[in-house]
C-alpha cells in the first residue's frame, strides 16, 4: 500500500514554501509521511506569479516537493481523459487505472521551461478565464431573477449550498445530469448527449466526474441563485479542483473560502478525503511525526 497523497491548493502552497524556517520540518516530513501531488492548476497560478523573485521561489519549492510527489494534469485534461475512456470502452472503464500524471509539468518545474514572457502571457489567460467564467453565471442570474420574483409558489431561495445541490439533484430535469451531459460531451469529444440513465451510472463509476460537476453548481448556487452575490468568491479554479479530491486523503487550503466549498463538495459527492485548512493539517501532521 503507497503513502496517502496529500494536494496543497495554491494558497497552502505559497504558505508552505514561504515559511522559511519555520516549513523546514514539514516539508523534509512531507517526503517520508505523503505522496505530494502538485496539481497542473497550481503550477500554472504560480508561473503566473507578476514579481520575478517570488515566482523562483515558489517554483524552488514545488521543485523540492517534487521528490516526495508528482505533477498531475489540469482538470479539464483529467475530464478528457476519463470521459474518452469511459466512451472507447464503457464496460471495462476504471478511473484508478487512467494515468494524470504530468511529467512535462514536472520537467517544466525542475527545467524552468517557461520565459518571462509566457509568466505574463500565463497571468492575463488566468484572469481572462476568470473573468468569463464569472460573466457566464451573472448572466444566468439575470435570467433566474425574474423567474424567482414571479414564482406561484413563492418558494425561497436556498441559504446554503447543500440546499442548492440538492435542488439541483431533484429539479426535473437535473441540472446536475446537465452539467454533467455537457462536461461529458466536451470531454469524449463527441456530439452525441448522453442520456441520463448513462450519466448517473458514469457519475457513480467516476467520482472525479461528479465531483466537478458538483464543483460547478457551487458557482451557480454563488452567483446565479443565491439571495446575495458576495464580493469574494470561491473562483473558476477553486471550484474545478474538486476533480482532485476522490485522488487523494487530504486536501489542504490557505483559503476559507476554498475550504469550506471543498468539504461541501466532498460531503455532497460522498467522497472520502479529508478538507483541511493548512493550519488543521500542520496541528495534525505535527501529532503524526
Amino acid at each position: 500500500m503507497g503513502l496517502p497523497v496529500v494536494i496543497f491548493d495554491t494558497s497552502a502552497l505559497n504558505k508552505l514554501i514561504k515559511g522559511g524556517q519555520r516549513s523546514e520540518p514539514h516539508v523534509a516530513a512531507l517526503s517520508c509521511g505523503f505522496d505530494v501531488w502538485l496539481t497542473a492548476m497550481s503550477v500554472e497560478e504560480i508561473i503566473a506569479t507578476p514579481v520575478a523573485e517570488t515566482r523562483e521561489e515558489l517554483l524552488a519549492g514545488l521543485q523540492r516537493l517534487l521528490i516526495s510527489g508528482r505533477c498531475v494534469w489540469p482538470p479539464h485534461w483529467i475530464l478528457t481523459l476519463l470521459c474518452s475512456a469511459h466512451t472507447a470502452n464503457p464496460n471495462t472503464f476504471n478511473w484508478r487505472r487512467i494515468n494524470i500524471e504530468g511529467k512535462e509539468y514536472e520537467r517544466a518545474i525542475i527545467n524552468r521551461d517557461f520565459e518571462e514572457e509566457l509568466c505574463q502571457r500565463q497571468l492575463v489567460e488566468q484572469r481572462s478565464l476568470e473573468y468569463g467564467f464569472m460573466e457566464f453565471w451573472k448572466q444566468l442570474r439575470a435570467k433566474l431573477d425574474p423567474l424567482w420574483e414571479n414564482d406561484p409558489k413563492k418558494r425561497k431561495r436556498p441559504t446554503k449550498y447543500s440546499q442548492a445541490a440538492k435542488i439541483a439533484r431533484t429539479a426535473n430535469p437535473s441540472l446536475l445530469l446537465s452539467i454533467g451531459a455537457e462536461l461529458y460531451q466536451r470531454g469524449a469529444k463527441t456530439a452525441t448527449v448522453p442520456s441520463d440513465a448513462d450519466l448517473e451510472t458514469f457519475m457513480e463509476a467516476c467520482p472525479p466526474f461528479e465531483a466537478i460537476c458538483y464543483g460547478m453548481l457551487g458557482s451557480w448556487f454563488d452567483v446565479s441563485l443565491a439571495r446575495q452575490v458576495f464580493k469574494e468568491l470561491p473562483g473558476r479554479n477553486d471550484q474545478m479542483m474538486a476533480v482532485y479530491l476522490p485522488y487523494c486523503s487530504r486536501f489542504v487550503s490557505d483559503d476559507w473560502r476554498q475550504e469550506e466549498r471543498l468539504r461541501e463538495i466532498a460531503a455532497e459527492a460522498k467522497l472520502d478525503c479529508e478538507v483541511l485548512s493548512y493550519a488543521d493539517f500542520l496541528t495534525s501532521f505535527e501529532v503524526m511525526v
